[in-house]
């Protein structure tokens, strides 16, 4: 198989092994393994864990990378807060939330770090196109909230605005209390009490509670 060919096959900047054998089901196992192993080693694709690939084309981080990685998972905590404006530092770690808590939990890759916990609700989030790849991100909410359950401790109204948060106009008040909710945890039901204490928002401006699906995840998206 030649490296022209195979590239203008997967039609992506990354890849699985599972999704190779599904592309040339014709193909054995033993033969994309060994082209594989040579086109890394003449430095035509980076191997970012066992068994996910790029292209060696490919020189900036990809959010939709985070969700290969671990999975299943959904970018969350302070990398969604920064995606959305609302703190005002950037954040170069993928943040990621998983349903379980994996045995590796960060991967320093060539193409950015990617950090992984587990959370008590794995719900909450949307799929969304980022560089032109779908991915799987936590609501403005959830994000606030999986932060909250990460960090620890008790999260006053002081220690919240040290977070200094912004652009929180599309902060859903409502769906807010029903995610924290799904936790089922006092302190959480704190932090969010104490977080609105923070931001002191007009409660006239509060939008309309958002639809949740069965899981968490925001109705009408694809």
């Amino acid at each position: 198989m030649k490296y022209s060919a195979f590239q203008e096959a997967v039609f992506s900047r990354f890849f699985t092994t599972t999704f190779l054998r599904q592309l040339f089901p014709d193909e054995a196992k033993g033969y994309l393994a060994l082209q594989l192993n040579r086109w890394v080693r003449a430095g035509k694709l980076v191997t970012v864990r066992r068994g996910l690939y790029v292209f060696s084309g490919v020189k900036q981080a990809l959010p939709s990378l985070a969700n290969l990685i671990v999975e299943p998972s959904y970018l969350s905590g302070l990398w969604a807060l920064g995606y959305y404006g609302m703190i005002p530092e950037a954040v170069w770690e993928f943040t990621s939330a998983c349903r379980i808590s994996p045995r590796k939990k960060i991967w320093a890759t060539p193409l950015g770090r990617f950090s992984y916990r587990q959370v008590k609700y794995f719900g909450g989030y949307e799929r969304v196109q980022l560089g032109g790849e779908p991915v799987l991100l936590a609501t403005r909410e959830k994000a606030l909230l999986d932060t909250w359950y990460w960090a620890g401790g008790e999260w006053t109204p002081a220690r919240h605005r040290e977070m200094r948060y912004q652009a929180l106009e599309g902060l859903n008040r409502a769906g807010l209390q029903i995610l924290t909710g799904k936790f089922d945890s006092p302190r959480l039901k704190r932090a969010a009490d104490s977080f609105w204490e923070a931001v002191n928002p007009d409660p006239a401006t509060n939008t309309h509670h958002r639809g949740l699906g069965e899981h968490g995840e925001k109705r009408g998206k694809g």
